[in-house]
């Protein structure tokens, strides 16, 4: 299921308007790219939704404060190049984490939504070692990147998903893991401190509600 075709935006082109199962990368952090990776996930969904597929969305811890002691140590380093440099890191990070924590993955994929996070999809593997892995993934970012990054992961329960649900589906545990994040972030905001590379397992996540009700969760507020 990693047959894909990865390749970079031409000038005037948009993601979407080709329709050979290319998978469009983000040229800072070389992840597969939004909208491109959310695509792929709804069509894999009825594939693996039945086999256990895990789910990860990994945010930079204290990025801001970075970008601003880059600032102060050099004037010529202005926000976004700091920042970009630090992105690059970690999709580079990521993506050898990938080749090596994930070939025995059924299905397996890194994307980005563009700003200061990373998602990670994989299926065959247990939820056990997905969390494991993201674990190590948390680990060698905190020892490579600038800044260290925290992760909220979550597994689908194992049930069939028609091609009508996929989307559906998708949204709802992409939100579940997104609203953890975001939730534990705040928290530590709100205690005065920044995470330093956690992990936060919500486990198995149920579809029925979202299923039965037959419309998509909204994705949280940013993180």
């Amino acid at each position: 299921m990693n047959d894909r075709r990865y390749s970079y935006l031409r000038l005037g082109e948009a993601p979407g308007e080709a329709d050979d199962g290319t998978l469009y990368c983000d040229p800072l952090t070389s992840l597969v790219a939004y909208p491109s990776f959310e695509k792929y996930l709804v069509e894999m969904v009825p594939l693996f939704a039945g086999d256990g597929l895990h789910f990860a969305i990994g945010d930079v811890d204290g990025l801001r404060e970075y970008v601003s002691e880059r600032r102060a140590g050099d004037p010529t380093s202005f926000g976004h190049l700091a920042g970009n440099a630090c992105m690059q890191t970690v999709g580079r990070v990521t993506a050898g984490w990938a080749a090596v924590e994930l070939t025995d993955a059924a299905f397996r994929v890194c994307g980005t939504f563009g700003g200061d996070e990373v998602i990670v999809a994989a299926s065959g593997i247990s939820h056990e070692q997905f969390a494991d892995r993201i674990r190590k993934l948390c680990r060698m970012l905190k020892a490579s990147a600038p800044r260290p990054c925290s992760f909220a992961l979550g597994t689908l329960e194992d049930r069939t998903v028609t091609k009508g649900k996929a989307f559906a589906a998708y949204r709802h545990i992409v939100s579940k893991v997104d609203a953890r994040l975001f939730q534990v972030k705040e928290q530590a905001r709100s205690d005065g401190r920044h995470l330093n590379g956690s992990v936060t397992d919500l486990g198995l996540v149920s579809l029925l509600d979202q299923l039965e009700a037959g419309h998509p969760a909204r994705i949280g507020g940013g993180l």
